[in-house]
């Protein structure tokens, strides 16, 4: 076997790995979102890395075991200065953030631990939106993980104008877990892995590169990786140290009396419904319904295929997914119905009687409709018509059907032949006609056609109308 061929073997191995005989119960097909996996980073970029553990994998066959404790324990002047503002200036917000957080925290560290990942990940949501999940950045990143829509989208988190997955704890925790596990195994250093984190993985391997070294502290001395990079990794360590010593430095952690957020279970719906009606089949308020899925930007849950959207609800919710969405269905049908009988309401009917040779398209060409619209006030599941079948034909309201045509002054029967889309010789026919004459007056025989009139309302006058 060839070196090229082991060696993406052994990367591609190294990175299913951390998600073996997980099964989340938010997935994302990564033929769908990815332009470029992770390990195609790694192969472009092998040769400036300088990953020797890989160059041994690959001599030995051997996938070699990755050290995955958290960052190293540093104390350097950058970690002192935001320990130092978050116990003081900025104290108070870090308590809010601390707070908010603690909802969320049983969840987060459950889904970190189902991907192999350290549970102190947990702080990097503290620094970067403080678990406030409408937070949005300067540059358009959005939720408690902060993703821009280009790297959502590519971990399969949905954004329309509807809905914004970004925005939902539990879903964007896990695209979060599957975006740290890709930067982990492509910089094999949890310093380096959140410096991409912030800035971008193509960013810091450029960097990387250029600098020709692979150490976080030696690229933020040297000021290769932007300021705000070189303080992200000292924040992070300054908030893990705060937390885990609370006491040592007069922080309040205020624990939630009754967490929401933890009893939780999800369902899979497949209907557009209105959040209200959902959230009163489901037997919950609206506002219990819309905490537990930020992610529902307004007052309607739209259809989003055949996969469903997925709704995260009480645990203590007794109906199934299957009776729910019957449920969903029915009301779809039963709006559907609405709608074709007030379109019937809407209409005066006429009666078409199947003749020998005609189609449903032909009776719809011929009176100006659609084969849908005849389908519909007909109540057709197909196409298929007999003869002697009686086709009802919906004229709108102030119209009027009509078969003959009176002669008016001007006219002449090739006007007139070409007034209703027929031959000459044809009309001829229909008038039992030698000759092309006609006078103004004369009642003429023509295709069925529709007049249009308008009932004149007070206040009206001729050049309004």
């Amino acid at each position: 076997m060839e070196l090229k061929t082991i060696y993406l073997q052994l990367l591609t191995l190294s990175l299913l790995s951390g998600c073996a005989n997980i099964i989340p119960s938010y997935k994302y097909k990564s033929s769908e979102v990815r332009k470029q996996t992770p390990t195609q980073v790694i192969n472009e970029f092998k040769a400036d890395s300088q990953r020797s553990e890989l160059d041994t994998a690959i001599k030995s066959e051997v996938i070699v075991k990755k050290d995955v404790t958290f960052l190293a324990d540093v104390r350097n002047k950058k970690v002192e200065f935001w320990i130092n503002y978050f116990t003081t200036r900025n104290k108070a917000g870090l308590e809010r953030f601390i707070k908010n957080g603690e909802k969320y925290k049983p969840i987060i560290e459950e889904i970190f631990s189902k991907y192999g990942l350290p549970l102190e990940l947990y702080y990097v949501g503290i620094v970067e939106s403080g678990y406030y999940n409408r937070a949005r950045s300067h540059a358009g990143a959005v939720g408690p993980w902060q993703f821009i829509k280009g790297t959502a989208r590519r971990y399969g988190l949905k954004v329309t104008k509807s809905i914004d997955e970004r925005k939902n704890i539990y879903k964007s925790t896990q695209a979060a877990a599957l975006y740290f596990q890709d930067l982990y195994n492509i910089f094999g250093s949890w310093e380096l892995a959140l410096a991409a984190y912030n800035a971008g993985e193509y960013g810091i391997i450029r960097r990387i590169r250029g600098a020709n070294t692979r150490k976080y502290y030696e690229l933020s001395r040297r000021k290769i990786i932007p300021k705000e990079t070189r303080n992200y990794v000292p924040k992070v360590l300054a908030v893990k140290e705060i937390i885990e010593n609370p006491k040592k430095y007069n922080i309040t952690i205020e624990k939630p009396h009754h967490n929401i957020f933890e009893h939780t279970k999800a369902i899979t719906i497949k209907n557009s419904v209105k959040v209200s009606t959902l959230a009163k089949k489901l037997k919950l308020e609206p506002g219990v319904l819309k905490a537990l899925n930020h992610d529902i930007l307004g007052h309607y849950i739209p259809y989003l295929g055949r996969k469903g959207f997925e709704v995260f609800i009480p645990n203590k919710s007794k109906i199934s997914e299957k009776d729910l969405n019957q449920f969903l269905a029915s009301i779809r049908q039963t709006k559907k119905t609405k709608k074709i009988n007030k379109t019937l309401a809407n209409t005066n009917l006429q009666i078409h009687t199947v003749r020998q040779n005609e189609s449903l398209y032909s009776i719809s060409k011929r009176y100006g409709l659609t084969v849908k619209k005849l389908k519909t006030v007909n109540r057709l599941q197909t196409s298929k018509i007999y003869v002697g079948q009686q086709i009802k034909l919906p004229t709108k309201q102030y119209t009027k059907a009509l078969y003959s045509y009176v002669v008016r002054k001007g006219d002449n029967l090739s006007k007139i032949a070409s007034m209703f889309n027929i031959r000459l010789k044809k009309i001829k026919s229909m008038n039992n006609l030698k000759k092309t004459i006609v006078f103004v007056g004369q009642k003429l025989k023509v295709p069925p056609h529709k007049n249009r009139f308008h009932i004149v309302k007070k206040g009206e006058f001729l050049g309004q109308i």
